[in-house]
């Protein structure tokens, strides 16, 4: 393999730092900057790539290809620079798909919800079962100390992730579907287009690959309608390849019996609470399955699995209180994740406070996070995370509070000022409490607060 100088920009992103760190260990030279310093530009750079932070020109020197993501604005000084030189310029999804390229079992887990679980479960049971292979996490596994692990070049697993159609770019030899639901309307017309996006993935896929895919999802199944690949389908009901049977998700950790067509394995239990890591388990199993790891293999992967970070992450856990901080940012997300511990953890007062990500997002589906944040006791919810967003008229996060109170549900307070939460919070708790903190900006500095006073307290 030609060895070359790969400049990433926005190097400290999950997938952009788990790709420089991929190249780097196959040899290439790797260079990269990002707007601040973060966890992943310190891990990089002790591993020997020098990270720039902030953006110039002169940070491009001699490179042969300069990687960038869909966040960088065309008028970025490192692509300006990189495109007046001449240098060949590639997006992150198609970096990707280079690198997955030459490897025998390409695993591409896609879904609105759940991918992130899905891929730490299956690297988990693929290292149970002493298969070496490469997984690029979708946040820092701490069985790992970081965000990849990188092996022998046989097995590859990662993200299929839909926004911006960036998994199109991928040709798995196993693609898995866990659910479609409309989001990142930002870039998608409406559901129908994002179902289109899952057709094209699923054509894309490699012409010999098997789909992995969810019998309980209606739209999937819609999807897959005139799939002509193979389809392992798993679910909770019916004659399927893949059935979880005798489910017990009344606890932190849900059971359930294996049976693979038709035949009882034994019984699995998964180290994370709630329906929805049921589901996203038989996805893993489906894969696992397919590279060749046995039931042995399987059945401690998934129980010695206790989660990713930030999805149902303990902060604090003492004096029968709980701090939690986890990703979701989709109503159906956070429905599956109150839900799940609501299940779990009978009788705790369970309280949400709830960063929303994006303008956009809160005003397609606001009604809907006010349905499903009512799942808990009481609920804060603070100013919107806008990302890569301006701001759009009228949209605030308070929509949602005023839809809560409109809905009957008292109970949900709002504060602008997230760094106000935590102090506001800490003379309110009580033994038995569980305090959740949703979304996918920066909203887990509240809980990592609350930890911190708390023990204090």
């Amino acid at each position: 393999m030609n060895k070359k100088h790969y400049h990433f920009i926005a190097i400290g992103g999950v997938s952009m730092s788990a790709i420089a760190k991929i190249l780097h260990e196959q040899g290439h030279t790797v260079t990269g900057s990002d707007r601040q310093e973060s966890g992943n530009t310190i891990r990089l750079r002790q591993s020997g790539i020098n990270v720039h932070i902030g953006h110039s020109l002169e940070n491009v020197d001699d490179a042969d290809v300069v990687v960038y993501n869909a966040a960088i604005k065309p008028d970025n000084p490192e692509l300006v620079e990189a495109v007046r030189r001449g240098i060949p310029t590639i997006e992150r999804p198609a970096m990707l798909g280079e690198i997955m390229e030459p490897y025998k079992y390409k695993v591409g887990v896609a879904g609105t919800h759940g991918k992130s679980t899905t891929t730490s479960m299956i690297g988990s049971i693929l290292d149970h079962a002493e298969i070496d292979a490469t997984v690029l996490y979708g946040s820092d596994m701490k069985t790992v100390g970081g965000n990849v692990r990188i092996g022998d070049g046989s097995v590859i697993v990662t993200e299929a992730c839909e926004a911006y159609g960036s998994f199109l770019h991928l040709k798995p030899s196993i693609s898995i579907i866990l659910n479609l639901e409309a989001d990142h309307l930002d870039y998608y017309k409406d559901v129908e287009a994002v179902e289109q996006a899952f057709r094209k993935f699923v054509d894309g896929s490699a012409d010999d690959a098997v789909i992995i895919a969810c019998a309980d999802e209606p739209r999937v199944k819609k999807v897959l309608d005139s799939c002509t690949k193979r389809v392992v389908w798993f679910g909770t009901t019916g004659a399927l390849d893949l059935l979880a049977g005798e489910i017990d998700i009344a606890n932190p950790e849900p059971s359930y019996m294996l049976v693979r067509d038709g035949k009882p394995l034994g019984r699995i239990s998964v180290g994370v609470p709630g329906m929805q890591n049921v589901l996203d388990s038989l996805a893993a199993v489906g894969a696992a399955f397919e590279i060749g790891a046995d039931f042995d293999s399987i059945k401690r992967g998934l129980a010695n699995f206790h989660g990713t970070g930030r999805r149902f992450e303990i902060l604090y856990n003492e004096k029968d209180i709980m701090v939690v901080d986890d990703y979701a940012h989709h109503p159906t997300e956070i429905k599956a994740t109150l839900s799940g511990t609501r299940t779990a953890f009978p009788g705790r007062r369970i309280t949400a406070i709830f960063q929303p990500h994006l303008y956009s997002r809160t005003r397609d589906f606001y009604s809907e996070f006010a349905k499903a944040l009512s799942i808990a006791d009481r609920v804060i919810i603070t100013s919107i995370y806008a990302a890569r967003e301006l701001p759009i008229d009228g949209v605030s996060a308070e929509v949602i509070v005023n839809k809560m109170h409109d809905n009957g549900f008292a109970n949900a307070a709002y504060i602008p000022n997230k760094d106000a939460i935590a102090e506001s919070l800490k003379d309110d708790i009580e033994s038995g409490d569980i305090i959740i903190d949703l979304g996918a900006g920066d909203i887990r500095t509240v809980g990592e607060e609350l930890a911190i006073l708390l023990k204090n307290r």
